[in-house]
């Protein structure tokens, strides 16, 4: 393992990545259902063997942070005592799949993405020729509820809706329209598909938004025994309101996805039924009621949908991420407070160039390279910068000035 710039992959419980607070290791925690006493598990381990510290991630899993070399072992009997640990580093790497959060409390869902998930996470991990996937290749089941997963990555989305479930392709609006006994067969045959015809292409590409670029969406159907792909109703991006008291649940903000062992048992001790993780910097607790809201906000959760701090995304920086070269956090919290007018997160601050908290283009990107600040427009990390060697105090300075697209 490597502190140095790591692209392709991602933790695991089987296979940690270190970092500059030490190890990480990544839970992938089916349809993101964690009952209370596993919480409250989970939480003793992190403070006994890590730094107390745990991160949601984009895809729901949840990461302990700072193990130590010498309690790895002790880790991984602990998670296996609890169910959460897999045969193998292949098996747990191949189950990359994230599902909406509250089918079974979401009256406008149709349908069970847990159920489906399970299935389809039983199904890759018996299928070796998967194996072979890129780490983060994963895929997607959307409810059809008003929870939805337009914006989670995912390479092969299922969508339940009117009884079938409708399955495209990332990188491609077209959907294939199965029964739901048919979905989880079709799944794999695209995911074998993606294996056989990547390797055709130089360099081959690792994730099917790129293969279809090469290919079509078509031939990557075809490759599969599928029918022609047809066109998907409309289905807005985005989804209903997560943070706050609504008819479903509670749900609680995390400021960029970090939460400490100390919420975590907050969160188990709430709960009145289990805490559902979210690819959304949210943790949910369904059936809870509104009088928890105080002791969630004085524990340091977001409470209110329109706090600033929702609408920038920032990675662990520096110094507990050996890649980056500058700490982010505290400055993000500092921008989070000049938040323009519009919706979503406009702010991503990277500490370098992976992009870890985000993939996607927003309106302004922070990104850290030897020291200073690059910043670049309506761009992702790697684009080209606007402003190249910013100290933290000259971007403040850029932001406050009403100058920044200049």
């Amino acid at each position: 393992m490597s502190d140095t710039l790591v692209r392709g992959w991602c933790p695991g419980a089987r296979r940690p990545m270190r970092s500059g607070d030490g190890l990480i290791v990544r839970l992938r925690i089916t349809g993101g259902r964690l009952a209370p006493e596993t919480a409250r598990a989970i939480a003793g381990l992190a403070a006994r063997h890590g730094n107390g510290e745990l991160d949601l991630g984009r895809r729901g899993g949840l990461q302990i942070r700072g193990i130590r070399d010498d309690r790895l072992a002790g880790v991984e009997t602990e998670l296996a005592d609890l169910g959460l640990l897999d045969a193998d580093a292949g098996a747990e790497a191949v189950r990359n799949v994230v599902a909406s959060p509250l089918s079974d409390f979401d009256d406008t869902a149709e349908g069970d993405a847990f159920a489906l998930a399970h299935e389809l996470e039983a199904a890759l991990v018996a299928d070796d020729f998967l194996r072979a996937l890129p780490g983060k290749f994963g895929f997607s089941i959307d409810d059809g509820g008003r929870f939805g997963l337009a914006d989670v990555p995912a390479d092969v989305r299922l969508r339940l809706a009117n009884g079938d479930v409708a399955i495209s392709l990332d990188g491609d609006i077209r959907v294939v329209e199965l029964p739901p006994e048919a979905a989880v067969a079709a799944t794999l045959r695209l995911a074998h598909a993606f294996l056989d015809l990547a390797p055709d292409i130089d360099p081959p590409p690792r994730r099917m938004a790129a293969l279809v670029a090469h290919v079509g969406a078509e031939a990557v159907f075809a490759a599969a025994g599928l029918a022609v792909p047809g066109v998907a109703p409309s289905r807005p991006p985005g989804t209903a309101p997560l943070i706050g008291a609504l008819p479903t649940h509670i749900g609680a903000g995390l400021p960029f996805g970090r939460l400490t062992a100390g919420q975590l048992c907050l969160l188990a001790d709430l709960a009145v039924s289990d805490i559902r993780l979210t690819p959304f910097r949210a943790v949910l607790l369904p059936g809870a009621t509104a009088d928890i809201l105080p002791r969630l906000a004085d524990a340091g959760f977001v409470t209110r949908p329109d706090d600033p701090i929702l609408a920038v995304a920032a990675c662990p920086g520096a110094p507990a991420c050996g890649s980056a070269s500058i700490e982010t956090r505290g400055l993000a919290r500092r921008l989070a407070a000049l938040k323009p007018e519009g919706h979503g997160v406009w702010l991503h601050v990277s500490g370098c160039e992976k992009g870890c908290a985000s993939s996607a283009a927003h309106a302004v990107t922070l990104v850290g390279r030897d020291g200073g600040l690059d910043l670049v427009l309506d761009g992702r990390p790697t684009d080209p910068p606007r402003h190249t060697g910013l100290s933290p105090e000259a971007v403040e300075a850029l932001f406050r000035s009403g100058t920044i697209d200049r």
